[in-house]
C-alpha cells in the first residue's frame, strides 16, 4: 500500500508496543480496518490523540499487514457513558472480530458514525445495535433478507410463520417447527420497526446466530462487562 494521506477513521482499539509507542487498529472510511504502530502514542509530552470514540484524521505509510502512522489529527470526542459507552465498545468489538483488513467498507464506516451520534443522544440502545448489526452482515457479504422466503423468493407473509436458517434465511416453518418467528415480526425487522418487545427480542436472537460465524464462539468481551455491571 501507497502512503495514505488524510483519511477519515476512528480507533477501535489501542495497545502498548515498545517503550512509547501503540499498536492501534482504525476504522477508515475508504480502507477498512487498518492496523498500524502510532509511534510516540503514549509519550508523556504530546502523545498522539487515538483514543477510541473521537473521529480522526489519519495518514499513514508501509505495506504488508502493519503500518506506520505519520500524522494523527483528532476532532471531536462523542460524549458516551454508561450503558451507551458499553453499546459503543461493542460496535468496535463487532468490527475487530468480523471486519477483515483492508478492505473498502465506506458504507458501513457511515452506518457506525450514525449510530454513535445515536448513541451520543442517549437513544434506545437495542434498535441502534440491531440495525448496526444487519447492516455489518450486509458489508461482510451475507445479508439477512427478512422480507422474502429464501426458497422460492415469495414475499414474507404477515400470518404465516417462517423459521430461520443459519447461513441461508426464512423459510415457511411446518406446524412441528418449535422456532419459528410470525411473519409480522420478520417484516418489521425488515423495515427497522423495533418499537415491539417481541420484535426487539427476535431480532437479537436471530442476528446473534447470524453473525456466530464470523465472530466465533469465544464471549464478547464487552457483552460480559455490560453483564458485570448489572445494569
Amino acid at each position: 500500500m501507497a502512503a495514505v494521506l488524510r483519511q477519515p477513521a476512528y480507533a477501535l482499539h489501542r495497545r502498548p508496543y515498545r517503550e512509547t509507542s501503540a499498536l492501534v487498529e482504525l476504522f477508515t472510511a475508504d480502507h477498512g480496518r487498518v492496523a498500524a504502530v502510532a509511534r510516540g502514542a503514549r509519550r508523556a509530552r504530546r502523545p498522539q490523540p487515538v483514543e477510541p470514540f473521537a473521529r480522526l484524521e489519519v495518514a499513514w505509510r508501509g505495506a504488508g499487514r502493519l503500518l506506520t502512522l505519520t500524522a494523527c489529527e483528532s476532532g471531536r470526542r462523542l460524549a458516551l457513558a454508561g450503558r451507551w459507552l458499553f453499546a459503543g465498545m461493542y460496535l468496535n468489538e463487532l468490527l475487530m472480530r468480523a471486519l477483515p483488513h483492508e478492505e473498502s467498507a465506506a458504507a458501513l464506516f457511515a452506518a457506525y458514525e450514525i449510530a454513535l451520534g445515536q448513541l451520543e443522544a442517549g437513544g434506545a440502545l437495542e434498535p441502534t445495535l440491531r440495525a448496526f448489526e444487519k447492516r455489518l452482515l450486509r458489508e461482510l457479504g451475507y445479508e439477512l433478507a427478512f422480507d422474502a422466503e429464501v426458497t422460492t423468493g415469495a414475499p414474507i407473509e404477515a400470518g404465516r410463520a417462517y423459521e430461520f436458517v443459519r447461513g441461508e434465511g426464512f423459510r415457511a416453518a411446518p406446524p412441528s417447527a418449535v422456532n419459528a418467528y410470525p411473519g409480522t415480526i420478520l417484516k418489521a425487522i425488515a423495515a427497522d420497526a423495533y418499537g415491539a418487545p417481541e420484535t426487539l427480542k427476535a431480532a437479537k436472537a436471530i442476528l446473534r446466530q447470524a453473525l456466530r460465524a464470523h465472530l466465533g464462539e469465544r464471549p464478547m468481551a464487552s457483552r460480559e462487562l455490560f453483564r458485570s455491571t448489572g445494569r
